[in-house]
């Protein structure tokens, strides 16, 4: 007689739907033990979820979610959907939603730090009571917000920075470009050739001249995991520069 295994006797005894289930939540994890981009896909759920830390969500396409008091940490949400989801007195620290629908998310008690909005709808969102520190939006439109009040380490970028300074450091960046560790999540670059000047212009204005120091230790760095959002790359730069 064939023996199944625990494994192979336990899908026997469930249902169709729940082995099928389990058959794609197994072959969802091998895809990303892999490296693989695996888009996140949920909606109306009624589970509170704790959120999530260091992760690059792609495509992500989650609506009506509950994060109330979750914990988001160096996470990067790129091209994603996040829709009517509930983050009320969520902590979010080094966050960065980039080219992402929000469209009636609540962030009413929030607490954001190093939180990035990048090309996004935030039309009906609600703010009340949240705390923004070292927050920035860029070319995402605030004034169809409900509640956002600015603070004096709330910022708003709308136009493309053109900053020779910056522009002169193309090798810095192409060095970096070169490691898919660090091209693959697309922080300090749109492409290979172009870097991405508004993250850039942002690390500049905290750091000066001594950045281009610390962005080329990165490039000589052995661990290049983790190098998902701005709020990564601005704490390897306080460490190496030893900024308290």
């Amino acid at each position: 007689m064939y023996n199944y295994g625990k494994r192979h006797e336990g899908l026997l005894f469930m249902s169709g739907k729940r082995r099928r289930k389990a058959r794609q939540k197994a072959k969802r994890i091998k895809c990303m033990k892999s490296g693989k981009n695996v888009p996140f896909v949920l909606a109306n759920s009624t589970r509170k979820y704790p959120g999530i830390k260091d992760r690059y969500c792609y495509q992500s396409n989650i609506h009506n979610l509950i994060y109330k008091e979750a914990a988001f940490q160096n996470v990067k949400y790129q091209n994603s959907i996040i829709t009517k989801c509930n983050f009320r007195k969520a902590k979010l620290a080094g966050v960065d939603f980039c080219h992402s629908n929000l469209k009636g998310c609540n962030f009413e008690g929030a607490i954001l730090n190093n939180v990035v909005f990048m090309n996004c709808n935030l039309k009906n969102t609600k703010w009340n009571g949240a705390k923004l520190q070292n927050v920035y939006f860029i070319s995402t439109n605030v004034s169809v917000c409900n509640d956002l009040a600015m603070t004096e380490t709330t910022y708003i970028l709308r136009t493309y920075p053109s900053n020779p300074e910056i522009r002169g450091q193309q090798d810095i960046f192409c060095k970096l470009a070169s490691h898919n560790a660090f091209y693959k999540y697309h922080v300090l670059h749109v492409t290979k050739e172009k870097p991405n000047y508004w993250i850039i212009k942002i690390l500049f204005d905290c750091y000066g001249i001594d950045l281009w120091r610390a962005l080329y230790a990165l490039t000589k760095r052995s661990d290049k995991r983790g190098f998902y959002t701005l709020y990564s790359y601005k704490k390897f730069v306080e460490k190496y520069l030893k900024i308290c």
